[in-house]
């Protein structure tokens, strides 16, 4: 499928107007796409081949617009045996007006009579799910038509896979003033192809920063993700400690192109969490990992290359928290206050560690107001190194 061609800087006004209308970017996405896509979404089996179910979960609360336009964009997968469960978290807007009005036997709604959490309502997802795969989509992110048939091409391929994953682009809106759009493109391995491969493989690329996955473009075994205790309580770093471990598991599948767009909001971005809080949550999250990986990779050698890079991905995760600091408003000397609170944490990073995964554009991004890395930014100076 030819990918979006979007790139970060594009002017995305004429599409969005004064708002984040998810549903013009969809129309891009579609227009794209519409050239190669399948003429009967079954031709890909074989006759008579069972078509396994996957469930779409999109847990909401308090955002009917975005919710209605992410299950639109769902209903538009080219892959026929889907189920869309919507839970609503005891949202008092007017989601469950705005769902009611959807004429899809595809679309199931539950409701929960008081707000049960964020995580809770992931894990009353994963309770409520029919299919064989799951994929947890937030109501925020919107897909491109053939995200689930080119996974279930790979499940094909070696059936009862234990994750497939993709990769996904980033629209970021309003990052420094109101109107702000700009799409920043998925990161796509260079080494590995569209394909099933081990899935320690996959895990170090992704680890490595060279390509941008998530649980939100993935399909994993609702199996095992019920039998790993369902979404991973972690407060932070949640989406990591729950994926990870389906990629310890043996073989994984990898759909290198983008075929998810994950909205990012400018008051998203510090809401909730301290700094502070994100990097301990982390650290605590690749020791387990660490953990799963002592348990599951009898190849010492590939165990300890492994544990290393989750150590390296923690220092580059402080880089990013520092930008994410920075983009909310706090001040530079706090920011270097903060990297120095943190010295127990990264401790057991390397000088390599931080040489290798902080690049000139994020400590551009620490070091620089806000004036200067949106002047940056517009000019691209940002992408250089």
């Amino acid at each position: 499928m030819a990918s979006l061609d979007l790139r970060e800087g594009v002017d995305l006004t004429p599409l969005f107007g004064g708002r984040p209308n998810v549903n013009a970017v969809r129309q891009v996405e579609r227009g794209a796409a519409a050239h190669i896509r399948s003429k009967s979404s079954g031709e890909y089996r074989a006759a008579g081949a069972a078509l396994p179910l996957v469930t779409v979960v999109i847990p909401t609360f308090n955002r009917a617009d975005l919710v209605e336009q992410c299950v639109r964009s769902v209903m538009e997968q080219t892959y026929p045996n889907i189920e869309i469960l919507v839970s609503d978290n005891a949202s008092s807007d007017e989601t469950l007006k705005r769902l009611s009005a959807i004429d899809d036997d595809r679309l199931r709604v539950v409701t929960s009579q008081t707000n049960v959490g964020a995580i809770g309502n992931f894990n009353k997802c994963i309770d409520e799910a029919r299919g064989d795969y799951f994929v947890l989509a937030a109501d925020d992110n919107f897909y491109r038509p053939q995200f689930v048939e080119k996974c279930v091409r790979l499940i094909e391929i070696e059936p009862d896979l234990p994750i497939v994953l993709s990769a996904y682009d980033v629209l970021i809106v309003n990052e420094f003033s109101d109107n702000d759009r700009r799409i920043v493109p998925a990161r796509l391995s260079k080494k590995l192809s569209t394909g099933v491969w081990q899935g320690t493989d996959i895990l170090q690329e992704y680890l490595h920063g060279r390509i941008s996955a998530q649980l939100l473009s993935s399909l994993v075994r609702t199996d095992i993700l019920r039998r790993n205790g369902g979404y991973n309580p972690h407060p932070c770093a949640s989406d990591e400690a729950t994926w990870i471990p389906f990629l310890l598991e043996g073989r994984a599948g990898l759909v290198n192109e983008p075929c998810a767009t994950y909205m990012v909001l400018r008051e998203s971005v510090t809401e909730g969490f301290t700094a502070d809080q994100r990097l301990s949550d982390l650290c605590a999250v690749m020791d387990e990992l660490s953990d799963v990986a002592e348990e599951k990779i009898p190849d010492p050698a590939l165990r300890a290359r492994i544990q290393r890079l989750l150590t390296r991905y923690v220092a580059y995760m402080a880089g990013v928290n520092l930008v994410i600091y920075r983009r909310g408003g706090g001040g530079l000397p706090d920011a270097v206050r903060t990297l120095w609170n943190w010295r127990g944490l990264l401790g057991r990073c390397s000088l390599a560690d931080f040489l290798t995964t902080w690049r000139l554009r994020s400590v551009s991004r620490i070091i620089f107001p806000s004036p200067v890395a949106r002047w940056a930014t517009k000019i691209g100076l940002d992408k250089i190194g």
